[in-house]
């Protein structure tokens, strides 16, 4: 049985990122967030077709009446989260099992997703998992072209990070920043990471 959002009962998913580079290293972004449905889950036969119900997609989402009435753009942070199923639970059971699917998934379609050898080149993925009542993490699907619309506030702190942290891994190695850039550099501040840290 899916885990719900127990005060609402609604369904949620985990997002989170994976960077590929041209010479096939991948990486795992730190931070991800959770996408909640509008509407509490139940199962109506008269009614299997309420997308709010269960689909946390922000596409599908931002159409509903109640889109944004528990969570700013239906999105909760993982700090938010580790205090709602238990910090330990979450860095102990869920994300070794997150990164051990992502590593499998990675090396089943390894040959496929660079087959004439560009070095030049990466790709983020938008990776989707659910959670069961046990604690069991589950993937739902894998995206080549993950939603990055800065939807929530949450989001807005978020997605320039990892964009920005992606390209010092992929396109700062090619053209290089002199100095004075670096200095004077925008900064994307995440709540408890040093700015300098790469994220990825």
């Amino acid at each position: 049985r899916q885990m719900c959002i127990r005060d609402s009962d609604r369904k949620f998913d985990i997002r989170m990122w994976v960077l590929v580079t041209g010479d096939m290293n991948g990486y795992l972004f730190r931070e991800g967030y959770i996408r909640t449905s509008s509407t509490p889950f139940v199962i109506d036969p008269k009614n299997t077709d309420d997308k709010f119900v269960h689909l946390t997609n922000n596409a599908i989402q931002k159409h509903s009446a109640l889109y944004g009435s528990f969570e700013d753009g239906n999105q909760i942070s993982f700090e938010r989260f580790r205090n709602y199923i238990g910090a330990t639970r979450f860095s102990d059971v869920v994300m070794p099992q997150v990164k051990g699917i992502v590593e499998k998934s990675l090396l089943a379609v390894r040959k496929k997703l660079n087959p004439v050898k560009k070095r030049n080149c990466f790709e983020i993925f938008g990776y989707d998992f659910i959670i069961d009542t046990d604690y069991n993490v589950w993937l739902i699907e894998v995206n080549t072209n993950p939603c990055l619309e800065e939807s929530s506030a949450l989001l807005k702190s978020v997605l320039p990070r990892m964009l920005d942290d992606a390209f010092k891994l992929t396109l700062d190695k090619y053209f290089i920043r002199p100095k004075e850039y670096n200095k004077a550099a925008k900064r994307y501040p995440v709540n408890g990471y040093d700015d300098d840290f790469n994220m990825w």
